[in-house]
């Protein structure tokens, strides 16, 4: 359907992330947060503590009757994964720990309830923002939504969330909890559009889980905007503009229709399998942790999964799974796949950070976590946890085609080892009787530069690679790329990045070894017609994303991929964003009905 707007001088654009796909338009509702940072402080007397704790245990039982509420809200419309969300939540309240630093700051520095919850909730936020993982740093705003709920609670004004009242709209904010997200009503809701928060935030998770467009980290629209103005808010591109002239309406409108007609075209695609347009044949396969549930794999037609996270058994549990465990785990997902697709287990990939957060290693401490004692450096100085861990994915061998990949391998004598403990596994698992594939695959992740310039070296001790593109562009680039000042730095076309991933797809082919790619770049379709074309053989991606890159290699045949390729790689001398753009203007060529990034 379409809308109606009228010119206006006032014109606003603005870009921000694209946080859930899907064009909308509608008026403006701006929400805004009442009262948050009002936390009263005060003393309390010695008598009054026991008072004190008492109105704060009661604060946490009613906010995890609140939570369950939400959470079976949240489970009514929504089947997916999303919907455990506020189990995280309900895990945090239920922590003792939790409970008891709130309990002792009441006790030992004689302050209210409130106060004792805020500085508890800033202190375990203030740790999450501190961690390198992405899903993980955006936790935080789950500490600080529980936070809030809780004072909110003590001090008896739980504000009613005030939403559209009449007509559905665009809600424009500063930021958005996972529990504010999902208390909006839905028929009201057009889409989000945020100043602030990340793709990776539990509202935006919800927000795709939904079906609703979200833009996030917009800049300051909350503060110009007007509730009743007109927005346009692409979550495909990222785009939005406020009080649109008749032109970008119409541009606009036309965009929408062509969008409806494009994602029809995307559902004859589902259940065949990755091809080009010439018939060679591109596995499309998943990424997945223990929460996904299976049958999302088979609704997009994925052939396989190419990398399984299996840090989420840890992080679940906040603790080391036993190997029965892990056992059953793996095979509920190897005995899910036909026969004849294959499961990747990445070992354990955690940072010093985050060890230390899933009760691992209570007393693990460092200074630079992200370059410390992390993924395979920490298997390999607690081999007992190691072993077990393959011992696990060697049992679950037995009942479907699984390989394993080592996470952040830098030097050869890493994989060495490895390997000498796999190897280890196997000797002990034959000792007992126990059934297990012999000739199970292991493969490398390669995901830093040291990796990439000995790839060579590595293929001759593996079977295959497996090509980490977020973490291989953040450590070659130096840039983090949540971090907003250097964030226009992180570019995927980067020539130093693209280097590296063609030494390594060399010299993996020369040993024979499979080239795939799990990281965000799978699922740009402009990156994917390159990687193909430079040689990568398999593409693993979220679910969500198999039907949109299906659809582009089926537009597409191989000699225009490789021509592609080629003429990358002449280009090195420019800057990435040109190579980029390039690239973007070639896929628009060859299939000029795959949408554009910023087509507003």
């Amino acid at each position: 359907m379409g809308v109606m707007s009228t010119p206006v001088d006032d014109k606003r654009v603005f870009q921000g992330l694209a946080a859930s796909s899907g064009q909308v338009a509608g008026p403006v509702f701006v929400f805004r947060k009442r009262g948050r940072e009002q936390v009263p402080g005060y003393k309390i007397e010695r008598l009054q503590v026991d008072d004190e704790i008492s109105r704060l245990e009661d604060a946490f039982e009613l906010t995890h009757a609140q939570i369950h509420s939400l959470s079976a809200e949240l489970h009514r419309r929504v089947n997916g994964p999303e919907a455990s969300i506020f189990e995280g939540h309900a895990m945090i309240l239920e922590d003792p720990a939790v409970l008891d630093k709130c309990r002792r700051k009441i006790t030992d520095e004689l302050c209210n309830a409130e106060l004792s919850v805020y500085q508890v909730s800033s202190e375990y936020a203030a740790v999450f923002e501190g961690m390198e993982d992405d899903y993980l740093r955006e936790r935080a705003n789950d500490i600080y939504d529980i936070g809030h709920r809780l004072i909110h609670n003590l001090m008896g004004t739980n504000e009613p969330l005030v939403g559209p009242s009449a007509k559905p709209s665009v809600i424009v904010a500063d930021e958005l909890s996972p529990s504010e997200t999902i208390a909006f009503p839905r028929h009201l809701i057009l889409g989000f559009v945020t100043d602030r928060g990340s793709i990776t935030s539990h509202a935006s998770l919800i927000s795709r889980a939904l079906g609703i467009p979200a833009v996030v980290g917009i800049g300051n629209l909350s503060e110009v905007a007007r509730n009743g103005e007109t927005i346009l808010l692409d979550g495909t591109s990222g785009t939005v503009i406020l009080n649109p002239t008749d032109d970008e309406t119409g541009n606009f409108n036309r965009t929408l229709e062509s969008s409806k007609i494009f994602n029809a075209s995307l559902g004859e695609l589902r259940h065949k399998q990755g091809l080009t347009c010439d018939g060679c044949h591109v596995p499309l396969i998943a990424n997945i942790d223990s929460s996904t549930v299976m049958s999302e794999l088979y609704a997009v037609g994925a052939e396989g999964v190419g990398l399984y996270r299996t840090e989420y058994l840890w992080l679940s549990l906040n603790r080391e799974p036993t190997e029965d465990e892990q056992l059953e785990a793996y095979t509920k997902v190897v005995r899910a796949l036909p026969h004849d697709q294959e499961l990747t287990i990445r070992v354990l990939d955690l940072g010093g950070d985050k060890i230390m957060s899933s009760g691992l290693a209570a007393s693990h401490n460092e200074a630079n976590p992200f370059l410390g004692n992390r993924s395979i450096r920490y298997l390999l100085s607690n081999r007992d946890v190691f072993k077990r861990q393959l011992r696990a994915i060697l049992r679950a061998s037995a009942h479907g085609t699984l390989q394993i990949v080592y996470p952040m391998i830098s030097v050869l004598e890493e994989l060495l080892e490895s390997n000498e403990i796999l190897e280890e596994c196997k000797a002990e698992l034959r000792r007992e009787g126990m059934l297990f594939d012999e000739n199970v695959k292991r493969g490398v992740m390669i995901e830093v530069p040291s990796a990439a310039l000995i790839a060579d070296v590595l293929a001759r001790n593996s079977d295959f690679f497996s090509l980490g593109t977020n973490d291989l562009i953040q450590y070659a680039l130096a840039v983090d790329r949540l971090n907003e000042t250097v964030a226009r730095l992180y570019q995927p076309a980067h020539p130093a990045v693209l280097r590296l991933i063609d030494m390594t797809i060399v010299a993996g082919h020369e040993q024979g070894s499979r080239i795939a790619v799990c990281g965000e770049t799978a699922s740009d379709p402009v990156m994917a017609i390159l990687l193909y074309g430079m040689g990568v053989d398999e593409f693993s991606m979220t679910p969500q994303s198999i039907p949109l890159i299906k659809k582009v290699f089926s537009c597409i045949d191989r000699a225009d991929a490789l021509k592609l390729a080629e003429d990358v790689r002449n280009f090195y001398a420019r800057p990435a964003s040109e190579i980029y753009s390039y690239c973007q203007e070639r896929m628009h060529e060859l299939a000029p009905e795959i949408p554009l990034k910023n087509p507003l």
